[in-house]
Parts: structure tokens; C-alpha cells; sequence
């Protein structure tokens, strides 16, 4: 290992503490619904992410875990209701799609006690939102809403989560959208990429049931009725919930209402990384229509947040996604906006995206920057450079409530942890150049290429050799 000189003065990308990505798109409408909640202003970032941590509770109410962090001058309140398990842990005589569907027709159907009608127009008068989804990893109801409306929207938001409607007509339609979606996929290269890279790469693995037709025209009132029945238990719950409420006031409505469901046995099971993660792949597809360029996606294993090499492997992505854009984009004008990205989960993957017609020299070029961060030292002064920017433009993306509660849910179930939810600086800042150097040889590595487009003549073994 030889000590280099290079400054690295490429333009860093991006990070995206807030993996919102296609597969999750659902956490997207989260935040929307709660646009206008901002947490308190501060005259610093790191400041601000520092008080949040202060402030954040963590305790239970009759067998509910909870995270609370109260922002005494912030006129909404955010609340997400994760379910452990998500649609990874759907049964095998169960569609894929089932869970992600209960808990999307639960949100849109009002309650037994309120008409979907009803429910809804008084909803738009408060100006309150709630919606539902469903992630791997977990499920979620979330709730947002103004303070003086926090009462009744908090009532309409646990009569979903306990005495859900399942409105016919919603049923239907969202069926509808489901299938006009997963038809869509065979004629969008970008979508059917995607969906072919997780069914190959997570074979075999809970993650690598991915949706067909077959799943979503097999799902039935009844059977998400039963299925939303079976996974609202207490023992699957984690209430995350920021704004202006004190403990006191939330422990009372949990126990008024959330306390009342049933305790429930789940126990969170270890999970393996997938096999492919072990070993690299070339998987070649042809497209019914003749396509401009090649869709190029690479996916490789990655450390998730929590794990002592998390921080070296940001610093590192910034890097080798910096290296990747100047070197195909801009020194050599082989695609337009090639990306270095990761998909944040409890077995995590990195992702290289790209649209080429010239696949070899755009993977060449990628192994020989792959080669430069396994093989050189890079000093210590390129990798603290620019870490202040990015953590500060990263901090504006946890200001809402929203996203605090997302955050802080999120880091809980994936990590195990809440603390992880805000981007460290020390952490980040003081990365080493070993550090650097051992994530690049233990991660950048094995990786599995999906390639759709003219396929012709493309170096299998020069894809496989990595």
C-alpha cells in the first residue's frame, strides 16, 4: 500500500442520508403529508441534530415501544406506527403483495366508526394526512397534523390501526393501479432492470420475492382484512412520534387506544446477506423493442448503518462516486449521469447506475477506479474535505418532523439503535485512510451486473472478474 499525494478535489456526489429509494416510495407521501412541519430553527445544523439527540425519549406503554422527541414551538405533530417483520416476512402461501396493500387500503378507507366520506372531508378541513405502506423490513401507518387538530386527527389515525374499514371501491382501484404498474415494467427498461436485479440478486433470500400479476390479482378483501388482523400486535410495534406533545399527554392516548390491541409473540430473526452477495455475476437481457444505449445497474454488498464500517464506506462512496461521474461523464463522455447510490435496509446493497452503449470501456474504467481506492492511501486533509458542506446540506433533510420520526423508527428497527438515525460528523470527518482503504477492499467487490439493451458482443469475463 503506497502513500499517494492526490488531493481528490473532484466534486464530491452527494449523499443521501434519506434513502427514499423506488422500492420505498411510499416514505416519499410521508413526508409530503407533513411538508409544513419544520422542527425549530437553529443558527447551526450540527447544533440543531445535536439538541434533537438531547431530546429524543425512549420508553413503553402497555407493551408499545415508543420514541418520542417533543418540539415544544412546532405547530405539527408527526406519527408513524412501524410494524416489525415488513413484506419480507409475508407467508409463502400469501402474495408478495399483500401486506403492502393492507395497509395502504387500511389508511384510505376511514374506520368502522367514521365513513370513508366523512373521514375524508374532515381530514382536508383539518388539513391532516395519513397513509400507509409497507418495505421490506417493516410496515408503517403514518399520521401528521397541526397541534389544534392533533385530538381528533390522533382518534381517526388509531381507528385504522384498531378498527380498520377496508372500503370495497378503494380495494379495487388500488388493485387496478397494482396491475397498470407491474404491466408498465415490461415495456420501461429502467423498471424492468430493477425488478430483474432483485429477483436474481435476492434469490432465495426474503427480499427476492418480488411482485407479479399473479400476486396482485390473487389478493382479496378478506385475505388483507386477516392478514392487517394478524401483524397489528403489540409485540410488533414501534410508535415514533415528534411535535409539540408531552410524554404524559402520549402515554394516555396510547393507553386509550393502541393499548387495546393484543400482545402478540413476534421475535425479530437474524438475517443472512443474500448468496449472491459472496460471489460476482453477468446477467445479460434482451428488450422487445430496440433501445438507444444499454441500462447498466450493478448491486454489491454493503455495511448497513449502525456497523463500525458505515462511516469509512460513506466517505468512500462520495469518493468513488465522484470518480466514477468525472471519469465516464466527463473525461470520456460515455454516459450522462452515471451514479454511485445504496439502498439502506437490514442486509444493504450498493448500486452503480448507468445508461451506455459502450458497457466495456464504461466497466473498465470503473475496476480501474475500484483498483486506485484498494491500492493507494489517500490523505487524510482530501478526506476530511467537504464533510462540513455535506453534513450540513444532510441536516436540512432531517428539519421536519416528518422525517425525524422516519429517522428515528427506521434506525430503531434496521439497527436496533435510534441513535444512528443523524449523521455523525465526528464519525464521518475522522475516517483514516486505512479505514478507507479496508472498506474499499471488503465492499468493493463481487459485483453482480444486470444489463439490458443490445448485449452483443459485451465481455462477460471482464463483468465477472470483480
Amino acid at each position: 500500500m503506497k502513500i499517494t499525494n492526490y488531493e481528490l478535489r473532484i466534486t464530491n456526489q452527494e449523499f443521501h442520508l434519506l434513502d427514499f429509494t423506488r422500492h420505498c416510495w411510499f416514505l416519499l407521501a410521508i413526508l409530503a403529508l407533513a411538508s409544513c412541519g419544520t422542527s425549530h430553527s437553529s443558527s447551526s445544523s450540527l447544533a440543531n441534530s445535536a439538541n434533537i439527540v438531547q431530546d429524543v425519549e425512549e420508553f413503553d406503554v402497555d407493551g408499545i415501544h415508543i420514541l418520542m422527541r417533543q418540539a415544544a414551538t412546532v405547530p405539527v405533530v408527526s406519527a408513524i406506527l412501524f410494524v416489525r417483520g415488513g413484506a419480507a416476512l409475508t407467508p409463502p402461501n400469501e402474495p408478495i403483495t399483500t401486506e403492502n396493500t393492507a395497509m395502504a387500503i387500511a389508511a384510505a378507507s376511514g374506520s368502522q366508526r367514521t365513513p370513508k366520506a366523512s373521514f375524508r372531508r374532515k381530514m382536508v378541513r383539518m388539513g391532516s394526512g395519513i397513509g400507509g405502506g409497507a418495505t421490506n423490513d417493516y410496515s408503517f401507518l403514518s399520521m401528521s397534523c397541526t397541534r389544534e387538530n392533533f385530538d381528533t386527527s390522533w382518534a381517526y389515525f388509531t381507528d385504522v390501526a384498531t378498527r380498520p374499514a377496508f372500503d370495497a371501491t378503494e380495494f379495487a382501484n388500488y388493485q387496478q393501479a397494482q396491475m397498470i404498474g407491474l404491466k408498465s415494467v415490461s415495456s420501461a427498461p429502467d423498471a424492468f432492470i430493477d425488478h430483474e436485479a432483485d429477483s436474481i440478486y435476492f434469490a432465495g433470500h426474503p427480499y427476492g420475492r418480488v411482485p407479479t400479476g399473479e400476486d396482485v390479482s390473487r389478493v382479496t378483501l378478506p385475505m388483507i382484512q386477516q392478514h392487517f388482523k394478524s401483524i397489528m400486535v403489540k409485540s410488533r410495534l414501534l410508535l415514533s412520534v415528534v411535535g409539540n406533545i408531552s410524554r404524559e399527554e402520549l402515554t394516555q392516548k396510547v393507553h386509550a387506544t393502541l393499548g387495546n390491541l393484543p400482545e402478540g409473540s413476534y421475535t425479530s430473526q437474524p438475517l443472512a446477506a443474500p448468496a449472491r452477495a459472496a460471489t460476482p455475476g453477468a446477467f445479460l437481457f434482451s428488450f422487445d423493442r430496440k433501445l438507444p444505449t444499454n441500462y447498466v445497474l450493478a448491486y454489491f454488498s454493503i455495511p448497513t448503518e449502525g456497523d463500525s464500517d458505515y462511516y469509512p464506506y460513506l466517505r468512500l462512496r462520495n469518493f468513488f462516486g465522484g470518480f466514477v461521474f468525472n471519469h465516464i461523464r466527463v473525461q470520456h463522455n460515455l454516459a450522462y449521469a452515471p451514479n454511485v447510490d445504496d439502498r439502506q435496509q437490514r442486509s444493504s446493497i450498493g448500486m452503480i447506475e448507468l445508461q451506455t452503449p459502450y458497457v466495456d470501456s464504461a466497466v473498465k474504467i470503473i475496476y480501474g477506479d475500484v483498483d486506485f481506492f484498494q491500492n493507494n492511501l489517500i490523505r487524510e486533509s482530501a478526506i476530511r474535505e467537504g464533510v462540513a458542506g455535506w453534513a450540513t446540506r444532510n441536516y436540512l433533510k432531517a428539519e421536519t418532523t416528518a422525517s425525524q420520526a422516519v429517522l428515528l423508527g427506521q434506525a430503531k428497527l434496521l439497527t436496533g439503535d435510534w441513535h444512528d438515525a443523524f449523521f455523525s460528523y465526528e464519525k464521518l470527518s475522522h475516517v483514516t485512510p486505512e479505514q478507507l482503504a479496508h472498506v474499499a477492499q471488503k465492499y468493493l467487490r463481487n459485483f453482480n451486473w444486470f444489463i439490458v439493451g443490445d448485449t452483443t458482443g459485451i465481455d462477460r469475463a471482464r463483468l465477472e472478474s470483480r
